[in-house]
């Protein structure tokens, strides 16, 4: 179930190697937000989760929500691309700057996901027919640079986990004919019994004559022998709150296994706005010292964009792989 946010902080233990969202204590003082405002979508504007037959093999395409920068006094590319750990190279190609020695007080740029490069390709066929996910949430947001952001969320209405998911989205005409598609990105591996996943899809040159998306479930397989990987992870504690032009959240997760150590931990925060809407999402690794060990924890911290203001809501997942020497 979600919550609301409110100015009480509520402890919730999540489940196995799954999330739970938590109700987040606002700033005293909050620092206005990125005020990008969602697309609103017309009739005959909809959403559609259909089920094809096999197609070509689909490379994922990683668009996290991006981060937005605000160009300060004294700011060069270099500079910006050092500081988040991307390239110029990047930079220029997202937010389609033809000359990087010029950059103007106030202009907002997109910084990448440093993991959008160089992404090998999965190697997985789609399957003739994926497990029933619900597609839900999904908004479309323009970014500073022209570009077109969809983002949604994958419900999983199967008894059992699910791995192995492949999405595509298509940007459709008023007549419902697919003028572009891309595979999207969905950044959790497994996903448990009536969990969920955020997905998106960046457009970096959308056709002007779009008037809605579809969204398709390529994958979606039952747990196989690669479930032995995964060691259950709760989040015990998150809160969340502005911070400068982006919402921070913070929390500590615990290893919920009785005999497993976890050596790699991810933590996915998805944001959303009153209607249920995905407002952004990011993946951020757990900072470990050693191995994190049965029933103990660890603290994380994610920051990301949220386009349309301040959320409503915000759903932690938590996801560890068994440590091996």
């Amino acid at each position: 179930m979600l919550v609301l946010l409110a100015p009480v902080l509520m402890l919730v233990f999540g489940a196995a190697c799954g999330g739970t969202v938590i109700t987040p204590v606002p700033s005293p003082t909050p620092s206005p937000l990125n005020t990008l405002a969602p697309i609103t979508l017309p009739a005959p504007r909809t959403v559609a989760a259909t089920r094809v037959a096999p197609v070509a093999t689909a490379t994922p395409t990683v668009t996290p929500t991006p981060i937005i920068y605000v160009v300060q006094e004294g700011d060069v590319l270099g500079a910006i691309a050092y500081k988040y750990g991307v390239s110029v190279e990047a930079l220029q190609q997202v937010n389609q700057l033809a000359n990087p020695q010029f950059l103007r007080i106030g202009q907002q740029l997109i910084i990448p996901p440093k993991e959008q490069y160089d992404l090998p390709s999965s190697g997985l066929m789609p399957t003739p027919t994926p497990l029933p996910v619900e597609v839900r949430g999904t908004g479309m947001y323009e970014t500073p640079a022209g570009s077109l952001l969809c983002l949604g969320e994958l419900l999983n209405t199967n008894p059992a986990p699910i791995m192995n998911i492949q999405v595509r989205v298509a940007l459709l005409d008023t007549a419902g004919q697919k003028l572009s598609e891309l595979p999207a990105f969905v950044p959790s591996d497994i996903i448990l019994p009536a969990e969920s996943s955020p997905f998106s899809a960046l457009f970096t040159a959308p056709p002007t004559e779009w008037a809605g998306p579809a969204v398709t479930v390529l994958r979606a397989e039952t747990v196989n022998a690669l479930a032995a990987m995964y060691v259950p992870i709760a989040v015990v504690e998150a809160q969340g709150r502005p911070s400068e032009a982006q919402f921070l959240v913070e929390g500590v997760i615990q290893n919920a296994s009785s005999d497993r150590s976890a050596g790699d931990i991810n933590v996915i925060v998805t944001t959303y706005d009153a209607h249920g809407q995905v407002t952004g999402f990011r993946m951020a690794g757990v900072m470990l010292d050693e191995p994190l060990g049965p029933g103990a924890t660890a603290p994380f911290r994610v920051e990301l964009t949220c386009f349309g203001g301040e959320p409503a809501e915000f759903n932690v997942v938590a996801v560890g792989r068994v440590w091996s020497e």
